[in-house]
């Protein structure tokens, strides 16, 4: 049996793969454990690792350079102060190295997805070039926090009417559109090519890149369990999210009149979601309703996995597309899991990815159902 054959067969077979995830997942409670043990914790109930700063505004920190910028309204001066205060937050070799392995398992999964034809083709480049631009896509970002907070007098609260604004027309309005920005050089490539599926990966693309710094962030501005346990929800959801705003341009690219008005939607609905999937887990009257946050995440979630399967071409290939996205789910679940006994222990790092665990748990039976070779029917 020639190894081509035996990875084809071993990664398609469901009991193979259910013993890889068990396996990773077990090792990461070992390597945890182990590490909760030899590590003291260093995030606390009132302290991040950026204690200086709020999650919402992780680059403010002394002598509140940025701040002074924005209030005396030297816009370009504090444009290009933002990508040294950006810098510095990934100086921290345990954070930047776990939002890098995030990424990296996300673009594996992303690589695999786009079916790349051989060793020049643009598909292989492209996605690469995407993540890029999400990384970059957090400049923009953190400009807009502080030119919405001064002009539209939006602020963060947990109050109702002023959190819902502040989530949907401050953090989602941003967040998208500046993700957009950064995808919209790739975009006449992709028109130009022809490739809708490229078009959907590549814009998530985009979006795993600007995951990577989010989860930077919430690890950074924690005081321990705010925003920790959303650790492994940024890259999914900004993958989707940002795929589907992507192809939805492309598609009003190629097609204005029928599709035009269909991307000015889909973008006012990805908005809207992301505002909503923040509000609910942020806003003190919705505290009640906080499911809805999966209920959004598991929709975008499951709309990025319905249009990526029918744009695939049908191939084997060496490992399923299946065993890779498992492999990097799992690999991403543990690894957070094992850094976050470093950083609060273990039963705070399992107090707050439960509702992390959760949500991946939705999104690979959606996976799971809606691939090619799926080992789900129901």
């Amino acid at each position: 049996m020639t190894c081509r054959h035996y990875l084809q067969t071993k990664t398609r077979s469901p009991a193979f793969l259910w013993r890889m995830v068990i396996g990773l997942l077990i090792a990461g409670v070992i390597i945890g454990l182990a590490v909760d043990f030899a590590v003291p914790a260093w995030i606390g109930p009132q302290a991040g690792l950026f204690a200086d700063k709020s999650p919402d505004d992780p680059l403010e920190g002394p002598p509140h350079v940025l701040e002074q910028l924005a209030d005396r309204g030297r816009w370009s001066e504090l444009w290009m102060a933002i990508p040294g205060r950006i810098l510095d937050r990934w100086r921290h070799p345990g954070v930047t190295g776990l939002a890098v392995l995030t990424g990296l398992c996300w673009l594996a999964f992303v690589l695999q997805a786009i079916q790349i034809r051989r060793g020049r083709d643009s598909r292989l480049w492209l996605p690469l070039a995407g993540l890029g631009l999400g990384v970059l896509s957090v400049w923009p970002t953190f400009f807009l926090i502080y030119w919405q907070e001064r002009t539209w007098n939006l602020a963060d609260s947990t109050e109702l009417a002023a959190g819902l604004r502040c989530n949907i027309l401050g953090v989602g309005l941003r967040e998208e559109a500046a993700k957009f920005l950064c995808f919209l050089p790739l975009l006449p490539w992709l028109v130009r090519r022809r490739d809708e599926l490229a078009a959907l990966l590549c814009a998530g693309a985009v979006g795993i890149g600007f995951g990577m710094e989010e989860n930077v962030g919430y690890v950074g501005g924690s005081g321990g369990a705010e925003t920790l346990g959303r650790l492994l929800t940024p890259v999914p959801i900004h993958m989707a999210i940002t795929g589907l705003v992507g192809l939805a341009a492309y598609r009003a690219c190629l097609w204005p009149l029928p599709w035009g008005p269909h991307f000015m939607a889909v973008f006012g609905v990805a908005v809207l979601a992301h505002g909503m999937y923040d509000a609910l887990l942020s806003i003190t009257a919705l505290e009640e309703y906080a499911f809805g946050s999966y209920l959004i995440f598991v929709l975008l979630v499951y709309q990025f996995f319905h249009e990526l399967r029918p744009l695939q071409k049908r191939r084997i290939e060496p490992v399923s597309l299946t065993a890779n996205f498992l492999f990097c789910v799992s690999t991403v679940a543990a690894a957070t899991f094992v850094y976050l006994c470093a950083a609060v222990g273990w039963q705070a790092a399992c107090d707050v990815l439960v509702s992390g665990i959760v949500a991946q748990s939705l999104m690979v039976y959606l996976f799971l159902r809606e691939m090619p070779e799926t080992m789900v029917t129901v």
